[in-house]
């Protein structure tokens, strides 16, 4: 695993959050901690782990994608993927640490399907940096 390739796509994955946060799927706390006095240096790590967590984690599931020969199969494991990547977004939620990027799971409404087409949603474009690099 290269760990500058990881990185860059870590900061391509900070614009793609920051853009879904314009469309409300997410709160992104990038702005307020780097504008607020009291924001420690704890609180801006916190944030930066976070986002380096979800990259290995993208770019492990995205190496996992593609060793698979079958377009079928390769083809449904890049919606699981996309799915689980939302869902590693959505764990942060419980976990309730400040600063920390907050999925809002009844973007889509409110009916019983609309949390997993949100997780969805929001882990397509995430999942789509990771296969598409290297």
């Amino acid at each position: 695993m290269n760990f500058g390739s990881v990185m860059l796509k870590a900061l391509v994955v900070l614009a793609l959050l920051y853009l879904l946060s314009l469309a409300e799927a997410l709160t992104f706390p990038a702005l307020s901690v780097f504008t607020s006095a009291n924001a420690g240096i704890v609180c801006i790590l916190l944030f930066l782990v976070a986002i380096l967590l979800l990259s290995l984690i993208g770019n492990l599931i995205a190496k996992g994608i593609k060793s698979v020969k079958s377009t079928g199969q390769a083809l449904l494991l890049a919606f699981v993927g996309a799915f689980f990547m939302g869902a590693v977004l959505a764990a942060f939620i419980p976990l309730n640490i400040p600063y920390i990027i907050h999925v809002d799971i009844y973007w889509l409404g409110t009916s019983w399907y609309s949390p997993f087409l949100a997780l969805l949603f929001i882990g397509m474009p995430l999942m789509l940096v990771f296969l598409v690099g290297d």
